[in-house]
């Protein structure tokens, strides 16, 4: 029995699929999804999400937000959701350049520390996922 996944970002769902495995970036490590799950709500961090179908892979960079496992149905709502295969690579080191530069000159107790890092870990999550074309 194959999973259905839906990864909805505040403008629209980003992908509806049919698949056979989903692993997701949660907060305290990967997290591997397949047919027969427990019923399961968790924390996302941005990352690598993989859907693996008929023995194909298929990378996407999330942002944060939540993942929610119901019978053989997986929900993603995140922030952001980007096939790897269309990240524009020097965008994100540019990104990811502009965040280091920001985080340079903040400590974690000033009030942007954590957007900045959340922009950065995103950043490299789309360059992650980009290079595994």
């Amino acid at each position: 029995m194959p999973l259905e996944l839906s990864i909805v970002t505040p403008e629209a769902e980003a992908v509806k699929v049919t698949c056979d495995e989903v692993t997701a970036p949660g907060k305290n490590g990967e997290i591997g999804l397949l047919p027969g799950h427990v019923p399961l709500i968790t924390v996302l961090r941005p990352g690598l999400l993989t859907v693996i179908t008929g023995g194909k892979k298929t990378v996407y960079a999330v942002s944060t937000g939540y993942a929610e496992v119901q019978g053989e149905s997986v929900t993603v709502l995140t922030e952001d959701c980007e096939l790897g295969d269309n990240v524009d690579v020097d965008r994100a080191r540019n990104d990811i350049r502009e965040a280091e530069k920001a985080l340079e000159t903040l400590g974690e107790a000033d009030a942007d520390y954590g957007v900045h890092r959340t922009r950065l870990e995103r950043a490299q999550a789309r360059l992650d996922a980009a290079s595994t074309k």
